[in-house]
Formats: structure tokens, C-alpha cells, sequence
């Protein structure tokens, strides 16, 4: 292998690496959901959250720290979690 190949295949070895411990890095705060929250969307179905979600949708755009948005999101993440992830209902 010439020197040139073997400096190459070092570099990307080493971008390998770092970018795996970035990966294995974890959350440095645990989250906390307030108990009144839990299970927000447990009697809903997943279309009936996306019926809702779309409907925000066509009334936005809403802006970043608006209470539309933050509920954008949690329907997002409660069709995911709908999707087949764990045990959820």
C-alpha cells in the first residue's frame, strides 16, 4: 500500500472514530414529563391524531415557542410513537 493510501486510510479511520463517540454521547439532563401529560393521546387512533395534526398544519405557519407548535410536535411524537415502537397503544 503506498504511504499516500495508508495516511488516507488513517484520516478516515480517525473521522470514523469520532464521529462514533458522538454518537454514543448521552442526554446530560433526564427528561421530566409532568403526570397530567401521560398519556395525552392514549385513546386516540393514529388517524384521528393525523387529522388533527394536518389540521394545524394548514392553519400555520406557526412560529418556534408558539403553543401550535409545541402541540405540532407532540402529535408528531405521538404518530411515531402510534407507528409500532414498543408497547404503546
Amino acid at each position: 500500500m503506498p504511504e499516500n493510501s495508508s495516511n488516507l486510510l488513517r484520516k478516515y479511520m480517525d473521522i470514523i472514530n469520532e464521529s462514533n463517540s458522538k454518537l454514543q454521547e448521552k442526554w446530560d439532563t433526564e427528561t421530566v414529563v409532568s403526570p397530567k401529560e401521560k398519556g395525552k393521546y392514549e385513546g386516540k387512533t393514529k388517524t384521528e391524531l393525523l387529522k388533527m395534526y394536518n389540521q394545524l398544519k394548514k392553519s400555520g405557519p406557526h412560529h418556534k415557542g408558539s403553543p401550535e407548535f409545541a402541540k405540532m410536535h407532540e402529535l408528531a411524537f405521538a404518530i411515531r410513537a402510534k407507528t409500532g415502537w414498543g408497547k404503546v397503544d
